[in-house]
């Protein structure tokens, strides 16, 4: 159909979709069917996982796929119920502290920032001694699995909180934050990271906070340049109104009900073929060339060929 990419979402313990199957076995099987199709995390969450482990999971996927897949890591969102159970199974070397599921997840930030330097020190140096907060460890090596260069990572960073509490609302959703995007720590793009995905932003704000990650990493790292990323939902239908529900309705289906309208209108690009793609150029002219394009209808396939065929000609490449 044309795509460059498919990407698959991780939510262990968290949904009762698709979603719950490691994305890591989900990537590598779609490797060994494909041949040039990059392998995407839309996003993949380290830090409830041992870093050590998923260094190395991940470069064997790096390898296996002749360098095709491309992490995208966050923190996540959602219901304080599933942070908890997910903080609660997470695989953190503690070292003789008494660190509570509740008192890591108030750490989670440095847990996400410490996980990311382990991976991305072990995917580098033969062997690598680590003396972190959370992971200590001697001399630990990939051995033959250690990838020929540092596989790309996207950072995740910034969310809108909306106006008020519904379905898929972050976890740190207050009534002072209720209708602002926030940013997050757009530093951990430059400092962990190859990229920036994020959500929710309009094309003009997109092109702000790109500002502000090319000005940091011109500041810190002015040899490297990093690659812009944003998801969005998309539903391709003559009808905007139309395309717009079935965008809300998946959102509920996968999240619960309700969906706020202000969330729908920051994550849906839906309507007409030319309308979708003008907006999507509209990002393209932000600085964005990586989209996640999720499926905003239960009609997936029939709705890929429709971006496939009715708006990717459509779009600046």
């Amino acid at each position: 159909m044309g795509f460059d990419a498919v990407w698959v979402h991780d939510a262990m313990m968290g949904r009762r979709t698709s979603a719950a199957y490691c994305p890591i076995t989900t990537l590598a099987s779609i490797a060994g069917r494909t041949n040039r199709i990059r392998l995407c995390t839309g996003i993949l969450t380290p830090q409830v996982r041992n870093p050590v482990q998923l260094a190395n999971q991940w470069s064997t996927l790096y390898e296996l796929s002749d360098h095709r897949a491309i992490m995208g890591v966050g923190m996540g969102a959602g219901t304080p119920t599933l942070i908890k159970r997910e903080f609660e199974g997470l695989a953190v070397l503690k070292h003789d502290t008494a660190l509570s599921p509740a008192a890591l997840y108030a750490q989670r930030g440095k847990v996400f920032d410490e996980c990311l330097d382990v991976m991305r020190q072990l995917w580098q140096k033969d062997k690598l001694s680590y003396h972190g907060k959370y992971f200590r460890f001697n001399e630990i090596t990939l051995g033959h699995a250690r990838p020929k260069e540092v596989p790309p990572v996207l950072i995740a960073s910034g969310i809108y909180f909306p106006k008020e509490p519904g379905g898929p609302v972050h976890h740190g959703w207050k009534d002072s934050i209720a209708g602002r995007w926030l940013p997050g720590n757009l530093n951990r793009v430059v400092d962990y990271g190859d990229g920036w995905i994020t959500v929710h932003l309009s094309p003009e704000e997109y092109s702000k906070n790109w500002k502000k990650i090319k000005g940091i990493g011109a500041e810190k790292k002015p040899e490297k340049s990093y690659i812009p990323a944003f998801n969005c939902f998309v539903n391709v239908n003559q009808d905007p109104r139309k395309g717009w529900e079935g965008v809300r309705d998946h959102l509920e289906d996968f999240h619960g009900p309700p969906i706020r309208d202000d969330v729908v209108d920051r994550w849906a690009v839906a309507g007409p073929p030319e309308q979708i793609a003008a907006r999507l150029n509209e990002y393209i002219e932000a600085g964005v060339r990586i989209f996640q394009i999720v499926i905003g209808s239960p009609d997936q396939f029939g709705q890929m060929r429709r971006i496939a065929e009715r708006v990717l000609p459509l779009i600046r490449r």
